[in-house]
């Protein structure tokens, strides 16, 4: 068997960690060949069962009975038909000296457990499985799910560690592309959409906008940048250029893209852009943009080509689609400053953010209110209002509108305030930022700060 890559390596191991149980007296505690010296190994059980939880079945997490994923029984028992868990590679590797004790198919593993527990020297272990062999896991293609997980356990002296049942989860990125009928009446047979993730990208042609065929993706990293480009034609003419960046992508989600249209009370029909940072089974709506009228010129026009100049917001050192710890100054005055960096060639067209905590439910009243609903800065004037009070605690007005570089700081003061509140408890306060640029793209995001617990 191939040795799997590092697409597994950065699997989150906390839901599927488990350690293995120690039985004083094992009934193969004597087992082996009689080459073996048992003082120096330890038993993996022979009970065991893998289970894939689909993107699209309902199923539920071992750790968390509350959250399912709902999808009709007609398709469920599609589904699950289809996939054949016999195939899936296993590999158990000792994490201390890298040495292989399994290279196979569960249903080899399975055989070679019937028979009774494996023997295995005493140490650390990591047990991958994936449902594809590397060389044809590839970067971007059709309708080719991912599954697999990493499990660790270890192995101790004389002892049997059972792992009862291994948790398989999507590991590449499903996106979908959902269209309504009036939209895709209003737009040529040749209009297109392409989502890219990195250099790999996939086309979806009008015929693929019915949400029913599945793009999926191989991670780069972590946190990853999907790239939306609409392009193409009105049927009664005018050309349709639209491009949006989806920020927080990771492993294990299915983005759904929906595009719709929006009708002004004249009949005329305007476009408008929302997009959300969700998990699976939650959906981006995209209602267009006023950018989606920019025309995109070729390098001899001038212009820049789709993925170029791009709207970027995030936190140096830090993953801004992750909780980030709030900390006092050094000094023990205030709190230290919150930022984020915001960059966008063309320049800010508005920054709208809303704040949402029970904690500061009672603060946000009077002409703070609108930080309840969200209030964009850009529009604020420092010298009065709203603008005044908020300029002390947050960028506003000019230092926002139409700069390219902008290092958007939740200042000392505010971060104090933060720390301040909710006494002893942890709170968790999140700042939902959603920034335009004028070349019309759009990203929204969610900060969340965390007030760490005091003992």
């Amino acid at each position: 068997m191939k040795t799997f890559t590092g697409l597994f390596t950065t699997l989150s191991l906390g839901a599927l960690l488990l350690t293995g149980c120690v039985n004083e007296e094992p009934p193969y505690k004597n087992a082996g060949n009689g080459t073996t010296d048992s003082a120096t190994t330890g038993f993996l059980s022979g009970a065991m069962s893998l289970r894939v939880i689909y993107d699209t079945e309902t199923d539920t997490q071992p750790d968390d009975t509350q959250d399912e994923t709902q999808t009709p029984p007609s398709t469920q028992a599609a589904t699950r038909a289809v996939i054949d868990t016999d195939g899936y590679l296993v590999r158990i590797v000792n994490t201390d000296d890298q040495s292989s004790h399994f290279d196979g198919t569960y249903a080899e593993l399975q055989a070679e457990l019937a028979a009774g527990p494996k023997e295995l020297p005493v140490g650390n272990y990591t047990l991958t499985v994936s449902s594809h062999r590397t060389e044809e896991i590839q970067a971007a293609a059709w309708n080719t799910p991912v599954y697999g997980t990493t499990y660790a356990f270890s192995i101790t002296k004389g002892a049997t560690t059972p792992i009862e049942e291994i948790v398989c989860t999507l590991q590449n990125i499903k996106v979908t592309l959902l269209c309504s009928a009036d939209l895709a009446d209003q737009l040529t047979a040749e209009t297109k959409a392409t989502v890219s993730l990195g250099s790999a990208s996939l086309e979806f042609s009008k015929e693929y906008w019915d949400g029913q065929q599945a793009a999926f993706f191989l991670p780069a990293a972590e946190s990853n940048d999907l790239k939306f480009v609409l392009s193409g034609s009105f049927t009664d003419g005018g050309d349709v250029t639209f491009s949006k960046t989806i920020s927080g992508v990771k492993a294990g989600q299915w983005r759904k893209i929906e595009l719709v249209i929006v009708y002004a009370d004249q009949g005329e029909i305007k476009f408008d852009i929302s997009v959300d940072n969700f998990v699976l089974d939650d959906t981006i709506t995209v209602n267009g943009t006023d950018g989606l009228w920019e025309e995109i010129l070729d390098e001899e026009g001038g212009g820049e080509e789709p993925g170029e100049g791009e709207l970027t917001v995030s936190m140096a050192g830090h993953d801004i689609n992750e909780p980030y710890t709030l900390e006092a100054n050094p000094d023990g005055t205030a709190g230290k400053p919150v930022l984020v960096n915001i960059a966008s060639e063309s320049g800010i067209k508005s920054l709208t953010v809303r704040i949402e905590s029970e904690v500061l439910e009672e603060l946000l009243t009077g002409n703070l209110e609108p930080l309840k609903t969200g209030v964009d800065l850009c529009t604020l004037n420092k010298e009065e209002g709203l603008g005044q009070t908020l300029g002390a605690l947050l960028p506003v007005g000019d230092e926002i509108k139409d700069q390219t570089q902008v290092e958007f700081e939740i200042k000392s003061e505010l971060v104090g305030l933060l720390l301040a509140m909710g006494g002893n408890d942890e709170v968790v306060y999140k700042f939902h930022l959603d920034v335009s640029d004028n070349a019309g793209h759009n990203v929204i995001t969610t900060l969340t700060l965390v007030k760490p617990a005091k003992n």
